[in-house]
């Protein structure tokens, strides 16, 4: 009885290891005014990215630069790694998955080279948005930790 006045709320992990910042720190306005979705960034320290949740690849950049997945609970996530990085054409990027993959939350989906995009005069902070945040009552971030692929570090909260 009690359990139906329970809001439910999705947890996503962080994507890559490393310090979860607020996406307004983002040094790029496109991110930072969340002109595409809500969500949180990471300093990163290691270049392996993993799934923050179960869902169905939607698309791999052809510059495998950035992933979106469709979470199973409704959410469009864009992880979008490096900032201009696009500019690499896939150089010091692989992909382990395809569009139209199932993953499991703490899957490989992209290594990313952060020596070689730091060294191309890039940055490497990486942002998770939630492209479709009009479609929830709520897109929180966790922000100013370290964090690793076990790490919530946002949380939605269904309308």
């Amino acid at each position: 009885m009690f359990g139906l006045f329970k809001k439910k709320k999705n947890a996503f992990f962080s994507p890559m290891s490393g310090k979860s910042v607020s996406i307004k720190e983002v040094p790029d306005e496109t991110f930072s005014s969340e002109m595409l979705g809500k969500g949180v960034a990471i300093v990163p320290n290691d270049g392996l990215v993993t799934s923050p949740v179960d869902g169905k690849v939607t698309m791999v950049f052809e510059t495998l630069h950035a992933v979106s997945i469709l979470a199973d609970t409704g959410e469009e996530i864009l992880i979008h790694i490096g900032l201009d990085t696009v500019k690499m054409n896939g150089e010091g990027f692989s992909s382990f998955v395809k569009a139209g993959d199932r993953v499991k939350a703490k899957d490989p989906l992209i290594q990313a080279d952060l020596e070689k995009i730091k060294s191309a005069g890039f940055n490497t902070i990486t942002m998770m948005l939630v492209c479709n945040t009009m479609d929830f009552k709520s897109v929180e971030s966790i922000t100013d930790k370290a964090v690793n692929k076990d790490s919530e570090i946002l949380v939605v909260i269904p309308k």
